[in-house]
């Protein structure tokens, strides 16, 4: 795949891994937009790696239809979409978790992503052609301690994308996933791991998702496992 006057939309994209997927595809030739619900940062960004930008909360739906909007309003299509945008919990047993708290992190990790992609399809669907790239976890291949909320939400981006690839199958349309390992992020911003020096680099994973984009026949589910020293 070839990147160059592409059109692509990365949600969660002010920051992180997702700041540094839209800085990469930036730098392959594409048009990219960013958006987060922080409008200091986003502008930020996208001054420094030279993205459009567009406020939005990724757990909204209308927020999400005006997203897609803008980029074809500006661009005229959608050629790939990355849903990104995520937000994490301390681990904490199954039985004490804050209610509150699991219905926002379904919000953002399940529902922003459902909404990511039925806006993408759209757009797609007109256009015959697109990517979405749904940004998952290895938190969503195998169960974890501590982490039932968060992996459970995985688990269902993981389902949403295999049903959606399976209703595309026949078209133009191409559905990709990846599964980091943990990164060195600030969505432990409850709870920072003891360990996280161990954590995989932001560029490392970056590398990774665009080296297998580029490859003739990509790997649908990407598996990024911390380097070894």
């Amino acid at each position: 795949m070839r990147f160059t006057d592409n059109v692509v939309v990365v949600t969660g994209g002010s920051k992180g891994f997702g700041k540094g997927l839209a800085g990469a595809f930036i730098k392959e030739g594409a048009q990219v937009v960013i958006t987060s619900t922080n409008e200091a940062e986003l502008k930020a960004a996208a001054k420094e790696i030279g993205a459009q930008y567009l406020v939005a909360d990724a757990s909204s739906i209308e927020d999400t239809k005006s997203l897609a909007n803008y980029a074809q309003d500006k661009f005229g299509r959608i050629d790939i979409w990355a849903n990104n945008a995520g937000v994490q919990i301390a681990p904490t047993n199954v039985e004490e978790i804050s209610v509150d708290k699991l219905h926002r992190l379904f919000d953002v990790n399940f529902f922003g992503y459902f909404y990511g992609c039925t806006a993408a399809l759209k757009a797609m669907k007109e256009q015959g052609k697109g990517t979405i790239i749904n940004i998952n976890s290895t938190a969503g291949l195998a169960g974890k301690p501590g982490l039932s909320a968060y992996v459970s939400s995985k688990f269902a981006i993981k389902g949403l994308s295999e049903s959606i690839r399976e209703e595309v199958k026949r078209s133009g349309i191409r559905i990709y996933q990846v599964f980091p390992g943990g990164m060195q992020t600030d969505i432990y911003h409850e709870k920072v791991p003891a360990d996280i020096g161990d954590y995989m680099q932001i560029e490392y994973a970056v590398d990774k998702v665009m080296n297998n984009l580029k490859l003739d026949v990509p790997e649908l589910d990407l598996v990024i496992k911390r380097p070894t020293v």
